[in-house]
């Protein structure tokens, strides 16, 4: 396994979900194998560790954070920036 997408779903107790983001952010800020993707969500490269992965799943039960797991396979192919889906062509989708 490459990597896993990490999305925690933020509670509606704002006390909890502060408790879960003071937890993680401190340690995974300067992770080089952790890229936070949006306020509630984490790319988690696992193929040589699975602490910060593991870090986020306690974090998120011992908060009581309701939470997501999705495994890569492989490393995720993104699109380049500023790409143009109109620009494919139809006759390559039947």
């Amino acid at each position: 396994m490459h990597s896993m997408l990490f999305v925690a779903v933020p509670s509606h107790q704002k006390v909890e979900w502060s408790q879960f983001l003071r937890t993680v952010d401190a340690p995974l800020r300067h992770a080089k194998n952790v890229a936070r993707l949006s306020e509630n969500v984490w790319l988690v490269t696992v193929n040589e560790s699975l602490e910060e992965i593991a870090l986020l799943i306690v974090s998120a039960s011992q908060s009581r954070v309701a939470y997501g797991v999705f495994p890569f396979e492989h490393e995720p192919q993104w699109l380049p920036a500023g790409f143009d889906p109109s620009a494919i062509p139809a006759s390559l989708f039947g």
